[in-house]
């Protein structure tokens, strides 16, 4: 009997075991397609088998890529905007000029554009407008810049003070007496450094004389006058004395473009209108002839030869004060003639020594 109960129950543990394992199979079942694929390709040679018409399927097509788009390049980076000054034309980084001076500068940008601005590091040196143009006004080393955008471009300006000095006959002057001896019109120059810079004549009291633009100065009336070089912010001044009234309507050099010819009596080279000597003193007087052809004969000759003698090579003796002749007029006069051409020079005989 127990081994009966025995079997009976080893009979229900397998059928409840069988209908365990039954019911796991069904959950874990494959679908008959994948079955049929696996049984259709080997185990070892799958992962080499080609795509099944499911996977194929299933697949992605691969994107195609615009054909603008495989076309398309990347936008070059532009070059960035330069810029150059310019003066008279050139490309320039350094300039050298004096006080004084008015220039202008052009800037050049490498795309063209405008509209930049000009500054100076140092404007009471030398200052720019927005066109510019550069004034120098002191010696110094300052730098102009122009600058547009992100780009700019410098000068740098070396000012330097020009110097300039008055010279008469090859002598430095500053103080010059205007009498008989040399005339009333007397040549000065400027010496000037550097060679070439502009020079500007004045005269503080034109009165008494006048300086024309190229340093002729010309005796207008007794007294004391100022005549002064100016080259930019440098000056150059000397005193000019006249001491005697000069005489009206006496014969000078000609203009430069004067035609006429004419005779001209010269001391020293210098046109001479009116001199003086002592009793018993000799001066050597010449003469220049303007717009006359060849070599023509000179007669020397004076108008009241009480009081002067010339002989003739125009050398003037002084015999008598000609103080005594006319209180009005205390003159003789000088006569160079040639042919129809004649130049007077006023002569005053002092009894004292000229520097008495």
């Amino acid at each position: 009997m127990k081994r009966k109960t025995r079997r009976l129950i080893c009979l229900l543990l397998s059928a409840v075991l069988c209908l365990a394992l039954t019911a796991c199979e069904k959950k874990t079942e494959t679908p008959p397609e994948t079955v049929a694929a696996a049984t259709a390709i080997p185990a070892d040679t799958a992962s080499f088998a080609p795509q099944t018409a499911a996977a194929a399927e299933t697949t992605p097509a691969p994107t195609e890529t615009p054909e603008s788009a495989q076309e398309s390049t990347p936008e070059p980076t532009p070059a960035p905007v330069t810029v150059t000054l310019q003066y008279d034309g050139a490309p320039v980084t350094a300039l050298g000029f004096q006080t004084a001076t008015v220039f202008q500068l052009h800037a050049a940008t490498s795309d063209g554009s405008s509209g930049g601005t000009w500054t100076s590091s140092d404007a009471s040196v030398a200052s720019v407008d927005e066109n510019g143009v550069v004034t120098c006004w002191k010696a110094g080393s300052p730098r102009i810049t122009y600058t547009q955008g992100n780009a700019s471009a410098s000068v740098t300006l070396t000012i330097t003070e020009p110097t300039v000095r008055i010279f008469f006959a090859g002598a430095e002057k500053n103080d010059i007496t205007i009498n008989g001896m040399w005339g009333y019109e007397i040549d000065l120059d400027a010496v000037v450094t550097p060679e070439g810079t502009p020079v500007t004549w004045i005269s503080d009291d034109s009165t008494v004389a006048t300086v024309t633009e190229t340093g002729k100065v010309i005796a207008r009336g007794m007294g004391t006058t100022t005549i002064r070089a100016k080259c930019g912010t440098a000056e150059a001044t000397c005193i000019v004395r006249i001491t005697v009234n000069p005489p009206v309507n006496l014969t000078a050099a000609p203009g430069v473009d004067d035609t006429t010819p004419r005779i001209v009596i010269v001391f020293w080279g210098v046109p001479n209108t009116d001199f003086t000597l002592t009793v018993g003193t000799k001066v050597q007087m010449n003469y220049i002839l303007y717009n006359v052809p060849g070599d023509p004969a000179v007669t020397w000759s004076i108008e009241d030869p009480t009081f002067a003698s010339v002989d003739a090579n125009g050398v003037v003796t002084g015999l008598k004060p000609t103080a005594q002749k006319d209180p009005l007029h205390p003159y003789t006069k000088l006569i160079a003639t040639c042919g129809d051409l004649r130049c007077e020079c006023v002569v005053r005989v002092r009894a004292e020594d000229i520097n008495g």
